[in-house]
């Protein structure tokens, strides 16, 4: 989540096209914020990584370096540093594919690491960093024999907050009244993402391990076809759970991706334990209007961090910095006055209070921790 950094003329050295492309929220990091904080008093307190990147390779493929934040995906060519932008990124030649390479240098990778730990810190100050929501049983223990409806049924998942939320089934239950193993299909808007594999007992109910996660836009249905399976009476509730909806339907049509599906609403054979885990960086990024100068304040207050404590030694403060340490201390630590630490303070407060008004409640923070077991 780069928003940008704005040249301010205190360095020679020419950032990457990735630090310096405005972003579109027209915010920069380094704008608007404390005089101390130029690109040379950064480069010069910021630890530099140990990076020596290997010569490109034509034959290794390398992955997303946003993504992954290995050094595997560096890469010098010609005495240049470069980095990968795509995965499955093989043989495109580093100084030519574009799309592929981006040209950088030591001191840009030396910022995007720097902005990845404020990053970081502004998930975990909003307390938007991974967490478990609940954890449930989806179930029914079928004691009646029938043939299912129509050529497939299945379960739909629809998370709460598509963006942010993962969905885990953990494990995986059919009571189908063959050993036979049976194709367990995964849709998400009319593609098919993947072609599970389930391994009945005869109608005995027992959860097997499972382990799939997705998220995204739109209903995830998960789907078999049409067979002989023991089922009860149970009604499903689609709104019973924490983090996601889920039905059963039925469908019509020759591949379960192109079937016609109807609501259900009862049991089908299949069930699930599921987790639901919050992971909102995505939140943040579509809101970035709203959050941006929160992460902005957050770069500002790490900032002036780096220069107080000076954890490098990279350069001696009395001759970077204007001021004295007492001043650096009450502008990191002081809320009585116009600080930093103050206006850290107050967009903080902002933006807990933007995200209890959200529509999603799993976005705001509860004191306790809380574990809801439930069955259809």
């Amino acid at each position: 989540m780069i928003l940008g950094i704005k040249e301010d003329f205190s360095s020679n050295v020419l950032l990457d096209a990735e630090l310096t492309t405005a972003s579109t929220s027209g915010l920069c990091l380094n704008s608007g914020v404390h005089p101390s904080i130029t690109i040379e008093n950064l480069l010069s307190f910021l630890s530099f990584p140990k990076v020596s990147p290997e010569l490109w390779d034509s034959a290794k493929t390398y992955g997303s370096y946003n993504v992954s934040k290995k050094r595997s995906d560096l890469v010098t060519y010609e005495g240049v540093i470069y980095q990968s932008l795509l995965g499955t990124n093989l043989n495109k030649q580093p100084d030519t594919e574009t799309t592929y390479w981006l040209e950088t240098n030591i001191e840009s990778l030396t910022l995007k690491s720097f902005i990845d730990k404020v990053q970081d810190r502004v998930y975990s100050d909003l307390s938007l960093t991974k967490r478990l929501i609940n954890s449930q049983h989806i179930y029914q223990v079928g004691k009646t024999e029938i043939l299912l409806p129509n050529d497939y049924v299945a379960w739909v998942f629809e998370p709460r907050g598509s963006d942010y939320v993962t969905i885990t089934l953990n494990q995986v239950a059919l009571q189908a009244l063959t050993t036979d193993d049976t194709n367990l299909y995964v849709i998400n808007q009319g593609i098919l993402v993947d072609t599970l594999v389930l391994t009945p007992n005869n109608g005995k109910f027992e959860f097997k391990e499972l382990n799939y996660s997705f998220k995204g836009q739109g209903e995830w249905i998960f789907a078999i076809d049409s067979t002989n399976v023991l089922v009860s009476s149970g009604y499903v509730d689609p709104l019973s759970y924490d983090g996601f909806i889920c039905y059963t339907v039925t469908g019509t049509g020759n591949a379960p991706e192109t079937a016609t599906w109807s609501l259900h609403q009862v049991g089908n054979g299949l069930g699930f334990t599921v987790s639901a885990s919050l992971d909102s960086s995505v939140y943040i990024e579509n809101n970035l209007s709203n959050f941006g100068n929160f992460v902005r304040v957050t770069f500002e207050l790490m900032a002036l961090e780096v220069f107080l404590h000076n954890s490098s030694n990279r350069s001696n403060r009395n001759e970077k910095l204007q001021g004295d340490k007492e001043l650096l201390v009450a502008e990191t630590k002081s809320l009585e006055m116009n600080t930093v630490a103050k206006r850290h303070q107050t967009e903080y407060d902002r933006c807990k209070r933007l995200i209890a008004k959200t529509f999603d409640t799993q976005l705001a923070t509860n004191d306790e921790f809380v574990v809801e077991i439930d069955s259809i």
